[in-house]
C-alpha cells in the first residue's frame, strides 16, 4: 500500500465517522437553541432535540435558518418561544 493510499482511507474513515454521529445540542438558553446535524440525519432529528431543549423552559421551538457546511456540517438555529 502506498502512502497516498493508506491516507485517502483514513480521510474516508474520517468522514464515515463524522457522517455517523448524530445530531447534537450545540448552543442552548432559555431563548434560542442551535442543532448540529448531518445529512442523514434530516431536520425533523434537530428539531426533535430543540423541541425537548426548549421545553425544559417551558417554549416550544421554532425554525429561525439553517446553515450547511459541507455534506456533514449542518446547523438549524431556533428560537424557543
Amino acid at each position: 500500500m502506498t502512502r497516498e493510499f493508506r491516507l485517502s482511507l483514513v480521510i474516508l474513515l474520517l468522514a464515515a465517522i463524522a457522517a455517523c454521529s448524530g445530531p447534537a445540542l450545540v448552543e442552548s438558553s432559555a431563548t434560542s437553541i442551535t442543532v448540529r446535524y448531518g445529512s442523514l440525519d434530516g431536520i425533523d432529528a434537530a428539531t426533535r432535540i430543540a423541541q425537548s431543549a426548549c421545553a425544559a423552559h417551558g417554549k416550544s421551538a421554532r425554525l429561525r435558518n439553517t446553515a450547511n457546511f459541507g455534506l456533514t456540517d449542518r446547523y438549524a438555529h431556533f428560537d424557543c418561544i
